[in-house]
């Protein structure tokens, strides 16, 4: 083997190690005699694959004490845009109504759009992300997990992806973020409650879940409800469970007052339940515009799919062409109100 290939070839093995989490980002490699006499290479070619990831910004030496992995370096990526993949969950009504607004705008723009379905396994994530980098994807927008793997996509960072988050989860400062307006979607729902004569109100969450979308939900409900001078409560449902019968556990609490009661879900996906089991004993809200929730009578917020999906690539865009100037932006976009037809 040349010695180029064969330096190439440690680079890619030192790489692929950092990216799989054997090598902490900020942790210390092997020296480079280490690493030749672990790979059976010279020690030569053990320098030359340091220095090419060291240019590369991956890695950093620092005199007398060895080589490390470097800090996250929150930099886009400035190659060419011409292929875009979306992780996502595909049985979701929610990720197919995006998916074909997202597909849209990558058509527009002559830009494949690369499908990975993860189902909301973070393990099937990682590995997704993992096997698109291997392959040479630069650009990504992933609808996360709800316990996605963090450090995997700031190895993903580091290693030179450009990444956009959408909905559900923020990444924090090796990512931009795409969702609803959750704040004002709530007051949304809230202020057509009272509009309407509620005068005690739910808030219909999920329990055992960790989502940055879902605390947002919760703590403007409790904000605006406050602000309306309502009676308000909180109930759960579970994320992974049945959730009509957690509904139906819960039923005559949530109307236990004399009043018109209103119930806010946290989705759509979770109004439709409610709204199954609590029938016109109140009047049920949800949170995304599914046809579905329409069609059984809902309030819902219809989610700006388009517009969203517009923006994740005009922020994959702006990765590119900052580069190096690049920091994270979130972005958040109004939804609209819309009532169900058999309301």
């Amino acid at each position: 083997m040349k010695e180029e290939d064969k330096t190439l070839l440690v680079r890619d093995v030192i790489f692929n190690a950092i990216l799989n989490g054997k090598y902490d980002i900020g942790g210390r490699l092997p020296t480079e005699r280490e690493i030749s006499d672990q790979l059976d290479v010279s020690r030569v070619t053990a320098r030359r694959a340091y220095s090419i990831l060291e240019d590369a910004g991956i890695l950093e030496r620092r005199q007398g004490k060895g080589t490390y992995v470097a800090g996250v370096r929150c930099h886009g990526n400035s190659e060419h845009i011409d292929k875009v993949a979306f992780l996502t969950a595909i049985k979701d009504p929610f990720a197919m109504e995006f998916l074909e607004s997202f597909q849209q705008e990558l058509d527009s723009r002559d830009v494949l759009c690369i499908l990975k379905i993860t189902e909301q396994d973070p393990e099937k994530e990682r590995k997704a992300a993992i096997g698109l980098v291997s392959k040479g994807i630069k650009n990504m927008v992933i609808w996360p997990s709800r316990t996605f793997h963090c450090d995997t996509f700031a190895r993903l960072r580091l290693l030179g992806t450009n990444m956009v988050f959408f909905d559900r989860m923020l990444p924090g400062e090796y990512a931009d973020y795409v969702g609803l307006d959750n704040d004002d979607a709530v007051r949304c729902l809230v202020d057509d409650a009272v509009c309407g004569g509620a005068s005690a109100m739910v808030f219909v969450s999920h329990s055992g879940l960790d989502a940055d979308s879902d605390k947002q939900r919760e703590a403007a409900f409790i904000k605006y409800a406050k602000f309306a001078g309502v009676a308000h409560s909180i109930g759960y449902v579970p994320w992974q469970g049945n959730i009509k019968a957690a509904a139906a556990s819960q039923k005559e609490k949530w109307l236990s007052g004399s009043g018109k009661t209103a119930i806010i879900c946290v989705n759509d996906l979770v109004a439709i339940d409610v709204k199954s089991v609590v029938g016109d004993k109140a009047v049920v809200y949800g949170i995304d515009g599914l046809s579905q929730a329409l069609d059984a009578g809902i309030t819902t917020i219809k989610q700006p799919f388009a517009e969203m999906a517009k923006k994740c690539i005009e922020l994959l865009c702006r990765q590119q062409k900052l580069s190096q100037k690049w920091n994270s932006k979130k972005v958040v976009i109004k939804g609209q109100i819309i009532t169900g037809s058999a309301r």
